[in-house]
């Protein structure tokens, strides 16, 4: 579900008629134009804001064309990525509403999409962008999240030179000052700037607050408050006492001696003056603002529902009139704000009963204008848990279809775990918080607890949803017949309905079919699952089951079928400017996949490397793993093998990550086959080591690539027993396209055994059977073996052998360059990098330098390079690197 963007985040605040002029900071703020960044950061209360919102309105004022101007207020619960990003977006969008369009559709998806990644598709955008640009984010101190304060920093690094951006903060930010000052990139206002001097605090008492004071009264007022604005104005409301809304022409001058009774901390000044404020009104203004102080921002219809009261409008209208700390948040002034220090004090003055109370009020107010994450957040505030958990329950399916996922999640995790504990449907929700984290044995804990807490009452969809869980868990640790059971129970409970977890259950049984060797059945069942998907839209489940759906129509030698149901769905999902969506990622990988196999590379490198951007930044792992299994294999295929080696390292690492062995597994086929078309047989037997000892026990593709190893060490006889056993299992199945490859290698162990009719016989099957979808990769990966069998077949295809025969000539031309590493675990371009400099005999310090990471991390990956090359010092680590030629 598309995060909702508060129109009221991105307006300027309205300038003010009577604000104070401040030239001297304005030409502080024209100057800074000059620079990458402008902050402004002082404590609370000294008219960050204010300033930064006049300046704004003047620069549309000016007659010279000014920037494209563009703003946004930050608040607490813009600590969660996608809301910042959407919001960030939003704003963005008001220099140029092209900027960010191709981003925004990654906040759709189920998981945080990596900000960095996000924040440079925006730069680029930006860098697109032919004007002058300013971005303004205020109250930058109330976003923590590291993850976010690290993607505005790289933002802020990367920003083209003719953006701004501003930051109005409490607090130091987390940005990299030191280097921005020392290149002159960044005009700072703090506190001393800010601070009113003698002449402006004069002004603002007696001009904008109405105040008749002495010079000498102003003086003792500014000494008092040290120009601290909002005590300031604190003060000035507490000196005009009941004449706020009641002005007396009989008014005798105010006793300035009064404020010697404040405090010098500020602290002190806001408990003092802030009580003198609010004790000063009225009774029924009391109330209004005690009330509604537990609002983040509210308007008139907010406000009745809060107090109780139907005079929203009047009592607004009345409290900006007598600037009682009253921000307007809109032009319309619709929308409006307490200031921050004043809210926090009115907030004080309610206790736990009626705060509650007046939380449950909120929320029920924005479930009625479908604000639902409001009216959750005030449901939880209120501790009204029974209400949280209807309305989380009200908007999981939204949220789910949508890909509001991670919403979702969130709203669950801030659930308390008593109450989580006690709804299984919550449980499931809660299991794939850890899950996602890679914290299997916890989500398997979650996923237990919900099977204890399910009750005969449960409603089918809940029922439903816990089986589909527990399909996806069995599947992610090998075991598909129970994956099988589950899924089919969820559907069975389901039955006919659009619920959003039909489709999962349905997607997760063609998976575990498949995984059982069921593969018509498998067929069977993605084709309902994606032609329902379609239909209730869906998306990403749809896409997911696309994937398996192609996978399987490749083995089954439907090639072509497959390439056009991907093409088709690649077409579906993409953006105004013809850019894939991130869920077309799901898609692309195999596209890529299949165009490698018709030896369509350039297109296969475009559509794997896009599609493992976009799935990597969904999270979804396993897609990402199998783009990166043929990007390493394309990547040799060009002769690119350092490339090919960093593609398998990042494939082991996400593998490892997701403890499941058989994606570890994927990824060690893979490499041995690599490993054995450079000739390393040693190396290959090593990466095999942990296959199951039962052929049966091991996936077509584990089965394949050890035949190849029993090939390249002289076992041919046992190769064509195993593969004897392939070729009855996929002439039972229908499995034409692994036929293909069998009877490839059937043919190849044939020629090592001089049986030369057998080896024509099986070589002409294979042709037969690849030439009409064209199967091509699968000879040329074979080299040179496969060439020799083909050099004489041309009349056995005549359109189909001779292209492979000249692609064999191409292919090896450009396979020139260094081996692939013949390591079990290879070692990264890091620690090849730092290996280099341990033989040129530098120090751990001066490798840190040289490689920009810091000396404990230097030594971290020394550690792991005595462990790859199984040795224990920096001399034994050289010596076999050189004997490995990796120096």
């Amino acid at each position: 579900m598309s995060t909702p963007t508060l129109a009221t985040k991105l307006s300027v605040p309205p300038r003010r008629a009577d604000w104070v002029l401040r030239p001297r900071l304005i030409r502080q703020l024209d100057q800074g134009m000059e620079r990458r960044l402008t902050l402004v950061s002082a404590p609370a209360g000294f008219g960050k804001t204010t300033l930064l919102a006049s300046w704004l309105h003047a620069l549309g004022d000016r007659p010279q064309p000014g920037p494209r101007v563009s703003w946004l207020s930050l608040e607490e619960d813009d600590n969660d990525p996608v809301r910042f990003m959407a919001h960030f977006i939003s704003a963005l969008q008001i220099i140029d509403p092209a900027l960010g369009q191709r981003v925004r559709p990654f906040l759709d998806t189920p998981f945080v999409p990596e900000l960095t990644n996000l924040m440079t598709m925006l730069i680029n955008d930006l860098a697109q962008f032919s004007g002058v640009s300013l971005l303004a984010l205020d109250d930058y101190h109330v976003i923590r999240n590291p993850e976010l304060q690290s993607a505005v920093s790289f933002f802020l690094e990367h920003l083209p030179p003719h953006s701004h951006l501003i930051l109005a903060t409490r607090e130091e930010p987390q940005l990299p000052l030191p280097r921005l000052r020392a290149r002159w990139q960044v005009t700072e206002l703090r506190l001393h700037d800010l601070r009113f001097t003698r002449e402006e605090t004069a002004t603002f008492l007696n001009c904008t607050m109405g105040l008749e004071l002495t010079e000498e009264a102003a003086r003792a007022l500014e000494d008092h408050t040290e120009g601290w604005i909002a005590g300031l104005q604190m003060a000035a409301l507490s000196l005009r006492g009941r004449f706020a809304f009641e002005p007396n022409d009989d008014e005798k001058p105010i006793d300035i001696h009064a404020i010697d009774a404040v405090g010098d901390g500020q602290r002190e000044i806001i408990d003092y003056l802030g009580a003198e404020v609010v004790r000063q009104q009225t009774s029924e203004i009391r109330d209004f603002l005690r009330t509604t102080a537990i609002l983040d921002r509210f308007n008139a219809s907010l406000c009745n529902a809060v107090t109780g009261r139907n005079d929203g409008v009047a009592m607004l209208d009345r409290l900006e009139r007598a600037n009682l700390f009253l921000i307007p948040l809109d032009h319309q002034r619709q929308w409006y704000r307490y200031h921050h220090l004043f809210a926090d004090f009115l907030r004080t003055e309610t206790d736990e009963i009626e705060r509650r109370l007046l939380h449950s009020r909120a929320s029920h107010w924005f479930e009625q204008h479908s604000l639902m994450s409001e009216a959750i957040k005030h449901a939880l505030s209120a501790c009204d848990y029974d209400n949280a958990v209807r309305l989380i329950r009200r908007g999981a399916e939204v949220w789910n279809c949508d890909g509001g996922f991670g919403t979702l999640l969130g709203w669950v995790n801030a659930l308390p775990e008593e109450i989580v504990k006690a709804h299984s449907d919550l449980l499931v929700h809660k299991g794939w918080i850890p899950y996602l984290r890679g914290e299997l044995q916890t989500a398997e804990q979650y996923a237990a607890l919900a099977v204890e807490r399910q009750r005969p009452d449960d409603s089918p969809i809940h029922k439903g949803m816990l089986l589909g869980f527990r399909a996806h868990l069995a599947i992610n640790r090998d075991e598909p017949l129970q994956a099988q059971r589950f899924a089919e129970e969820a559907l069975e409970l389901l039955g006919d309905t659009e619920s959003f977890y039909r489709t999962v259950a349905l997607s997760h049984l063609g998976k575990a079919q498949r995984l059982v060797g069921d593969r018509q059945a498998a067929i069977q069942t993605l084709r309902q699952a994606i032609s329902l998907g379609q239909r209730l839209k869906h998306h990403l489940i749809t896409l997911e089951a696309l994937g398996y759906l192609t996978h399987l129509l490749y083995q089954q030698g439907h090639l072509r079928e497959a390439i056009i149901s991907c093409e088709e769905a690649a077409r579906r999902y993409i953006d105004a400017r013809g850019r894939p969506l991130p869920v077309a990622g799901m898609v692309y990988v195999p596209l890529g996949m299949l165009y490698y196999e018709i030896n369509d590379l350039q297109r296969a490198e475009y559509h794997l490397t896009t599609g493992i951007d976009l799935c990597r930044r969904m999270g979804t792992v396993y897609p990402t793993l199998i783009g990166q299994r043929t990007l390493a294999k394309l990547y040799f295929a060009f002769g690119r093998l350092e490339a090919v080696w960093e593609t398998l390292a990042e494939a082991r690492e996400l593998a490892s990550r997701s403890q499941n062995p058989r994606r570890t597994r994927l990824v060690n086929s893979v490499t041995a086959e690599l490993q054995l078309r450079q000739g390393h047989i040693s190396a290959a037997a090593m990466t095999l080591r942990d296959l199951p000892a039962c052929n049966r026990d091991r996936s077509e593709q584990e089965n394949i690539t050890y035949a190849r190893l029993l090939l390249a060490q002289g076992q041919s006889d046992a190769a064509l027993r195993l593969l004897g056993q392939l070729e009855k299992s996929a002439l039972r199945q229908g499995r034409q396209g692994s036929l293909i490859t069998v009877y490839l290698l059937q043919a190849i162990a044939h020629q090592h055994m001089h049986n030369d009719t057998d080896a024509v016989r099986c070589i002409e099957r294979s042709v037969c059977m690849a030439a009409p979808e064209g199967y091509r990769r699968t000879f040329l990966d074979e080299g040179s073996s496969a060439e020799t069998l083909l050099a004489s077949r041309n009349h056995i295809a005549p359109d189909f052998v001779p292209g492979l025969l000249e692609a064999f000539a191409v292919t090896s031309s450009g396979l020139t360059g260094r081996s692939v590493q013949p390591l079990v675990d290879p070692l990264s371009r890091t620690q090849l990098a730092i290996l280099r400099l341990v033989a040129d005999g530098l120090s751990n310090r001066d490798i840190a330098a040289q490689v920009h990471i810091t000396e404990g991390t230097t030594k971290w990956h020394l550690n792991q390079i005595y462990g790859k090359l199984n040795v224990n010092s920096r001399t034994q680590a050289v010596a076999r690197a050189r004997s490995l030629d990796l120096l």
